[in-house]
């Protein structure tokens, strides 16, 4: 029996997602240009923080199966809100970062297994998770930079989904929504591991680690790219 109670049939649509995602893309990119200009932090994260508000509240009680938020993304949201707060009272060089976002990151499991352990899997809940995968990568990659670590490059990475995004918008493809591979699962996890390391290891540890981390999810987005417009070719020779 769902935890949720009973379930309904109010959906929301990938292709209402999807559509929702391009708009956010272009909030994130507003977030991004606040922070090069040298706002405050508090500041410049609204664009973002407004973005995310938005999509809670356009799929109100259509979140989950039974159209409650549900536990699952209630574990999302807190780990979007210890995003925001993380990336609004870090100072540079401040060395508990690191730790912080260990635990942000460890919770990002907790959310799935939530939601097939009640039956709260529904297209909301991935997107919503993914996309906060996504921001959470483009924090780090901001508070890195902040630090002077790395040259203005190191921001690409946090960049590449919503650059991808927009590809799907420019390309139209049939299939509007990525495929989640075990393989991308892994380029992520690797890569958040290696953006996390340059809060709590040493430079000569830390930089080639975040540099070949930063090569695999370029070469992994490549790939999806390369997918996408090998199904764009086939749908117009099929025409």
């Amino acid at each position: 029996m769902p935890f949720c109670g009973e379930r309904r049939e109010s959906f929301v649509s990938t292709r209402e997602l999807a559509a929702w995602t391009e708009c956010h893309a272009v909030w994130v990119g507003l977030f991004v240009l606040a922070f090069l200009s040298g706002l405050p932090h508090v500041v410049a994260v609204l664009p973002a923080a407004i973005s995310f508000s938005g999509l809670i509240l356009r799929f109100r009680n259509r979140w989950t199966p039974c159209n409650r938020f549900g536990i699952a993304n209630a574990i999302t949201l807190f780990r979007l809100c210890g995003i925001l707060m993380l990336f609004c009272i870090t100072v540079p060089g401040a060395a508990w970062v690191g730790e912080v976002a260990i635990v942000l990151f460890m919770l990002d499991a907790l959310d799935g297994w939530a939601a097939r352990r009640w039956e709260l899997v529904s297209e909301f809940g991935e997107y919503f998770d993914k996309e906060v995968d996504a921001f959470f990568l483009l924090v780090l990659c901001v508070l890195i930079y902040s630090d002077q670590r790395f040259g203005a490059w190191v921001l690409v990475p946090g960049l590449l989904r919503y650059f991808f995004v927009g590809y799907l918008k420019a390309t139209r493809p049939l299939r509007i929504k990525e495929q989640r591979t075990a393989r991308g699962r892994l380029v992520y996890f690797l890569v958040m591991v290696s953006m996390i390391s340059a809060f709590m290891v040493d430079e000569d540890f830390y930089r080639p680690l975040v540099a070949v981390g930063s090569l695999l999810l370029c070469l992994s987005f490549a790939d999806a790219v390369r997918c996408v417009q090998r199904g764009i070719d086939i749908q117009q020779e099929s025409e």
